[in-house]
């Protein structure tokens, strides 16, 4: 059985053609990028992503000439929404999921805040889509009445592929509009946000046939009219189950546009923790513990933007990051260039560089930066650990591009960290949920096996006496945090 993975990322849409054991036949990447209109607002068109899932089926049809392609599989970003109508037209650009202009609804909802929570599994925050949705249809009550769904990215795909509006359960954890337990969507959730029922897609176990293309769309893509698509869940649920964090104990940190760290959990606590986001798993019926940092790569390309000349400049920062290895960076970063996320939940907090004196270089800047990130990951590792022994994780996304930075992540966070070679756990985690869900393999553990048994990785210990200094510096960090934010709420 081959399988075409479609992972629909922030910055590039991904296609990967593979065999049931995991072999790449083919690759195909389409960049684009998300238009920032101001500080809060981050769109993009939709048809950008309809024509980047046309480019890549296009290609591999005719790349895969004699070669049968038997079902797509969709993973992707979850929080972004887009109000299409019955034709499934976009209303609208696409409102990402780092947009914040939905900021006053969230703070307008806190009072209700634990109620979000603990049905939900997340409380109310710029990033999901319930809000979002609520911006929506307050600001813009023509599009909502006009619209026939309100969708992700990735539903909006399936729903051009295969002419049915469905989604599945790692999604609906998503929105703070599903109840964590039930699986369905929550009546007084709905209630609370003002969305209607009828303006969302239907719920599934990801791993689900979603539908079939249809001859419209085999016409367009090149693709077989009648071949599967599966919703295999959102991107990052796959990444994890890719780096084998479908057991209890085993940490999967992505350190990409955002960092996003997940951990397997089988069964919900009564009284929900509202330090964690808790979602549904790509593995049928399981949950995952999920923390995560707003700007990650985002926040490191920004300053190499501005610090860096383009020609080499990587491997000039792995250089200057090696020089400064051993020492010991007096200059101090809080990374929240749009807002803190898991670890505290403020959206008014901002980006803070401090300690720095005129004999500060740009390398020493850098690395602060760098630890200033890895430190606020730090912070969410210490709150899984209060529910999982986590005893290692793995580790991919852009800042593993980079030993050094690889070498420093294990320093402060205190535990071996497993680096494959075969990067593409996202798209190798969807297919196994794929195969799984059609009864290739009867569990996620034995699809693991067969995809990823044999693949070769890295690992980076950590160095004891720099996790002691960082545990110093992340309390000092966090320290600064309290102080300067206390200070803005007024607080003594």
């Amino acid at each position: 059985m081959n399988v075409l993975v479609i992972d629909v990322g922030t910055s590039s849409m991904r296609g990967v053609l593979f065999d049931e054991k995991g072999n790449s036949l083919l690759k195909r990447q389409v960049k684009y990028h998300s238009k920032r209109l101001s500080g809060m607002w981050i769109e993009q068109p939709a048809e950008e992503f309809y024509q980047a899932l046309l480019d890549i089926t296009i290609w591999i049809g005719a790349q895969a000439a004699g070669q049968m392609l038997d079902v797509v599989a969709v993973t992707g970003q979850r929080s972004s929404v887009i109000p299409v109508d019955a034709g499934k037209n976009a209303l609208m650009p696409a409102i990402m999921w780092q947009d914040s202009r939905n900021a006053r609804i969230a703070e307008r909802l806190a009072h209700v805040n634990d109620t979000i929570f603990q049905s939900s599994g997340a409380g109310v925050n710029t990033v999901f889509s319930g809000s979002k949705m609520t911006w929506i249809k307050e600001e813009c009550p023509e599009i909502y009445q006009k619209a026939h769904k309100l969708v992700n990215i990735p539903e909006y795909l399936i729903c051009r592929m295969t002419g049915e509006f469905d989604t599945d359960h790692t999604y609906g954890s998503r929105s703070n509009l599903m109840n964590i337990r039930s699986r369905n969507w929550d009546s007084e959730l709905l209630d609370i946000f003002g969305i209607g029922a009828d303006k969302l897609c239907a719920l599934n176990q990801p791993g689900s046939i979603l539908g079939r293309i249809t001859p419209i769309f085999a016409r367009e893509s090149g693709l077989k009219a009648g071949t599967l698509v599966v919703s295999a869940g959102g991107d990052q649920q796959c990444a994890a189950i890719g780096q084998g964090v479908f057991r209890e104990g085993t940490l999967s940190i992505v350190t990409g546009t955002g960092a996003f760290l997940v951990s397997s959990c089988e069964k919900l606590p009564e009284v929900l923790d509202p330090r964690l986001i808790y979602n549904c798993s790509s593995v049928q019926d399981s949950y995952i513990l999920e923390a995560s940092v707003l700007t990650c790569c985002s926040a490191f390309d920004w300053f190499c933007d501005n610090f860096y000349d383009e020609a080499g400049r990587y491997d000039r920062i792995d250089q200057e990051l090696e020089q400064l290895y051993e020492t010991e960076v007096k200059c101090m970063v809080l990374p929240y260039f749009q807002g803190r996320s898991s670890s505290g939940w403020d959206s008014t907090a901002k980006a803070l560089f401090a300690n720095i004196t005129l004999s500060a270089s740009r390398g020493e800047l850098l690395k602060a930066l760098v630890e200033g990130i890895l430190l606020e990951i730090q912070n969410n590792v210490e709150v899984f650990r209060q529910y999982v022994d986590v005893s290692q994780a793995y580790i991919s996304g852009g800042l593993t591009n980079s030993r050094i930075i690889d070498q420093m992540q294990a320093d402060i966070y205190g535990i071996p960290l497993h680096h494959p070679e075969n990067s593409e756990s996202t798209a190798l985690g969807a297919l196994m949920v794929t195969l799984t869900g059609l009864g290739v393999y009867e569990t996620i553990a034995e699809a693991f096996e067969q995809v990823r048994g044999q693949d070769q990785k890295e690992i980076y210990y950590p160095n004891p006496e720099k996790t002691k200094q960082y545990q110093e510096k992340r309390m000092q960090m966090n320290k600064l945090y309290e102080t300067v934010y206390s200070q803005n709420r007024g607080e003594d």
